[in-house]
């Protein structure tokens, strides 16, 4: 039995990471999503907690966006990268650092 390598030059555990990433960005978009529209745009602490959540679901569908952009450029990818001055691999590992510390520093704010 032979196994078909894809042209991308990502390894299958980065990739898997990186579906994962996006499927966890795309949960917290809802849950942020949903969580604003509870909230009271005439009083003003539900206002300030609106925008808040909003802009938590703005950086969640950012990293979406970026996570998608590697996948896809990883499918899309053929022949040589060598002359690439980072390579897939390497971006992917930049971006999967940026949503760990981002994530940490989400979990170290008080509730």
């Amino acid at each position: 039995m032979t196994i078909e390598k894809k042209p991308g030059h990502l390894k299958p555990e980065t990739k898997e990471k990186l579906k994962l990433c996006l499927e966890m960005a795309g949960t917290d978009t809802v849950d942020l999503i949903t969580e604003a529209y509870s909230k009271d745009l005439f009083e003003k602490e539900g206002r300030g907690d609106k925008v808040w959540l909003y802009k938590g679901a703005k950086e969640a569908l950012s990293c979406m966006e970026k996570l998608k952009r590697i996948l896809n450029d990883d499918e899309l990818t053929r022949g040589n990268t060598d002359e690439r001055s980072i390579t897939p691999e390497q971006q992917a590992a930049q971006l999967l650092e940026s949503v760990a510390k981002k994530l940490e520093e989400r979990k170290q704010r008080p509730s």
